[in-house]
């Protein structure tokens, strides 16, 4: 499959079950606003918009066994039913997924997106890609102390990382990403997924709805389109059209745990992951 052809083909809003994300369903653009022109060149506009979940975090590796990528991360199959059981933020849900294998924290888990996994799954010539927001940010946030470095491009409200051969060829915060300026992003090969970002906008669109919650009223909405622009370079990378039940997948062996989480990288670790200081 050509992944720089490929087209973006769902979206959808979070559905929550006990307080977790359960999956996505379409959502269509405000009716009379300009986000299909936006977006999708005149096209209806089905998006994705996960601005409402308060956290994501999802990581994408071309390994293609599942088994060993549980066991670089540090991960045990659940004994219980992930579906079924209030869990805890060491769930995680492995699947097979486009041409590699897909991880899952649907419970405010973030150690899949972390430096050390990341790592971990790139050596050997293998490709890792995490795109997270809220408390997943947490290993890329700009006031990090491992990431003092790089805070110009560190994580404010989301961000997004490709790693191979060990080490971060890019990452940035899709939330602030302006492409021709090169202090936003970090890595060894900052141009790493520019041939993934054809035909994408990561600026929040503003446009006629009704405001007001109880009391309704004529105002401006905010949509969001980091996250859609974030799964759809996703797609682009994997070849394949993501799961809408990514969150919690209708299968009892994609529960996992989180049982032995990586060693925390040393300084000298993180900075050669990292790449080039910017400060």
């Amino acid at each position: 499959m050509d992944h720089h052809a490929h087209v973006h083909r769902w979206g959808g809003l979070g559905t929550w079950a006990h307080g977790h994300l359960t999956g996505f369903r379409a959502r269509q653009a405000p009716a009379g606003s300009e986000i299909g022109q936006t977006v999708r060149k005149g096209r209806v506009c089905v998006t994705l918009d996960l601005s409402v979940v308060e956290d994501f975090c999802t990581t994408f590796t071309t390994h293609d066994d599942i088994g060993t990528v549980a066991s670089l991360i540090g991960a045990l199959p659940l004994k219980v039913d992930y579906r079924l059981e209030a869990l805890e933020a060491s769930t995680a849900t492995i699947i097979r997924w486009g041409d590699g294998i897909l991880i899952n924290q649907p419970y405010y888990g973030y150690e899949c997106a972390g430096q050390e996994v990341l790592s971990a799954l790139s050596r050997h010539g293998h490709v890792a890609v995490c795109a997270v927001w809220g408390i997943a940010c947490l290993p890329w946030a700009k006031t990090s102390g491992n990431m003092v470095p790089w805070s110009e491009a560190g994580a404010s409200m989301a961000y997004f990382a490709y790693a191979a051969n060990g080490r971060l060829e890019v990452g940035f915060d899709p939330c602030e990403f302006d492409r021709t300026d090169p202090s936003v992003r970090c890595g060894w090969n900052t141009g790493a997924v520019d041939a993934y970002l054809h035909d994408l906008d990561f600026s929040p669109v503003t446009v006629a709805g009704m405001v007001g919650g109880r009391n309704p009223r004529p105002g401006n909405l905010t949509i969001y389109q980091h996250t859609n622009a974030c799964v759809t370079m996703l797609e682009r990378i994997s070849g394949a059209t993501f799961p809408a039940d990514a969150a919690r997948p209708d299968s009892l062996d994609a529960g996992f745990t989180i049982a032995s989480p990586l060693p925390a990288m040393s300084t000298a670790e993180f900075a050669h992951f990292m790449g080039p200081a910017q400060n």
